[in-house]
């Protein structure tokens, strides 16, 4: 008679309650239900901020409205590798884009993007991430091998004794939590992060920005704009790009921003901390759509009570550590510029890949760590890298390179045996990864001239700024302007040839 194989009790903790986080706990609390499994997943999730998924979504999460991120063919495959995530929870929560226009000034191009018939949404980072924690909510917070830990912060990780240090907000009570295995989905400032900089002398790690400073608006949808389209608007006031993203509700996410090495010369009517000159400004200079005198006032409240962003990007040369017993996905691997719509995308595939991972290797961890981070570094630092350089800072540059892409894409669809398709248009489709796509682009010349233009470009700021050279730079092509690449680029790179 056969011994009962004993069953392994796994703790794992997860840090950080985005998209990544939250996904990866609903895969591995479906492990458990296997009856062929000999390890059972104990989950803990630590998330600093308040639990989103108990907000009731038609009133109370309304008040929580951030930025439109995309939700593409990766991101979707990852979320419906949990029965019923995607139809029951995410379903509603976006907005599917069929068509575009770019805005130059007041003259609108409109282009189609259903011809691939791939599915592209617009949704709310808060409220995809309430959807997925309302699912745990509703099916996890009964299960005895689950508990999260909102509210808390997560304040130092000891990786040599693999437990962590947390405090809860509220109580300011702290306490250590042991684990077999951290999850570092915890943004761009990872403090899982920091315990793999700390152990691995070898680790690099790059944290940067992209180079453009925004704010984004929430408004009622104009008339003449779709409710399923996505607005791209360059130079739409001086100095300043802009995009204009559907959101539910007849919402519009109006972002408009300026490069770093323009802020100072951007218009002092959108520096401006009285409502009434911002309103005046923009509606005298911004010509792609009107706004109603009420959409007008909502615009310049919002935006004189906002600071300017910033956004992050993370490189890493690994993503796991076996002697910390860690793995980091989302922002903390391989945070973006959102300029190519794939950021969150990337993330839930970074948890559908680990999982699926765990299945290859029958829950080993030994093996399971070393081939996460063996195949998703180059997924990730290709993101970052496509994100940042698909669009040059040099507008000129730019330019020239969004009209060769449109000949090769044009060439492409006369000839397609013997001319290949521009790389961007490639970006979101499931049949390529990003690594492949980011190949392809050096290849077509495109990444290698735009980062060493970029580079420079970006050097020189930094020099200026900190010091280091001064007086007023010499007036150079390369100098003359940078696009915003966070605000514009996210429509171009993924529906242009739609």
């Amino acid at each position: 008679m056969c011994k009962p194989t004993q069953v392994e009790i796994r703790r794992v903790v997860i840090a950080g309650a985005g998209p990544a986080g939250l996904l990866l706990q609903a895969l591995l609390m479906n492990r458990n239900k296997s009856p062929n499994s000999n390890v059972t997943y104990n989950v803990t999730l630590i998330e600093s901020r308040q639990d989103l998924g108990k907000l009731d979504p038609k009133t109370e999460l309304q008040a929580h409205r951030s930025w439109m991120i995309g939700l593409a063919g990766h991101g979707l495959e990852a979320v419906r590798s949990v029965p019923g995530l995607y139809d029951e929870y995410l379903k509603e929560v976006g907005v599917e884009l069929t068509e575009g226009s770019l805005f130059m000034g007041a003259k609108e191009i409109k282009f189609n993007m259903t011809e691939e018939q791939q599915e592209n949404f617009i949704v709310d980072r808060n409220f995809i991430v309430a959807a997925l924690a309302r699912y745990a909510y509703d099916n996890l917070r009964e299960n005895e091998h689950y508990t999260s830990r909102y509210d808390t912060e997560m304040l130092y990780v000891d990786h040599a004794n693999h437990r962590v240090l947390i405090r809860d907000n509220e109580t300011k009570q702290e306490e250590y939590i042991p684990y077999d295995l951290l999850v570092g989905a915890d943004g761009i400032r990872s403090t899982v992060r920091e315990a793999m900089v700390k152990r691995h002398f070898d680790f690099e790690l790059e944290v940067t920005d992209i180079f453009n400073t925004f704010k984004a608006v929430h408004i009622e949808k104009p008339k003449d704009i779709s409710p399923t389209s996505l607005s791209l608007l360059p130079n739409c006031l001086p100095k300043m790009n802009g995009i204009c993203l559907p959101e539910t509700g007849d919402v519009i996410n109006l972002s408009i921003g300026v490069s770093r090495n323009e802020f100072d010369v951007m218009p002092e009517g959108m520096k401006s901390n009285d409502p009434k000159v911002v309103a005046q400004f923009f509606k005298e200079n911004f010509k792609a759509f009107k706004l109603t005198e009420e959409g007008y006032s909502e615009f310049a409240e919002q935006w004189v009570n906002q600071r300017w962003n910033r956004t992050g990007m993370v490189h890493c040369n690994m993503y796991s550590s076996l002697p910390c017993k860690i793995v980091l996905m989302g922002d903390a691997a391989h945070a973006t510029s959102p300029s190519i719509g794939m950021g969150m995308n990337t993330a839930l595939r970074d948890a559908q890949k680990f999982n699926e991972l765990l299945d290859k290797f029958d829950d080993d961890l030994e093996k399971v760590l070393p081939q996460y981070s063996t195949d998703r570094v180059p997924e990730g630092n290709a993101l970052s890298d496509l994100a940042l350089h698909t669009y040059c800072f040099d507008s000129s540059v730019s330019v020239k390179t969004l009209i060769k892409g449109a000949i090769r894409t044009k060439l492409h669809k006369m000839f397609p045996s013997f001319i290949q398709d521009q790389a961007g248009n490639l970006i979101g489709r499931v049949e390529y990864t990003m690594a492949e796509i980011y190949q392809m682009a050096m290849e077509q010349g495109i990444i290698s001239k735009h980062r060493e233009i970029n580079n420079r470009i970006r050097q020189d700021f930094f020099e200026r700024q900190t010091g280091m050279i001064k007086g007023n730079p010499k007036s150079t092509p390369l100098m003359k302007y940078a696009m915003i690449v966070g605000l514009i680029a996210s429509g171009i790179a993924l529906f242009i040839n739609k």
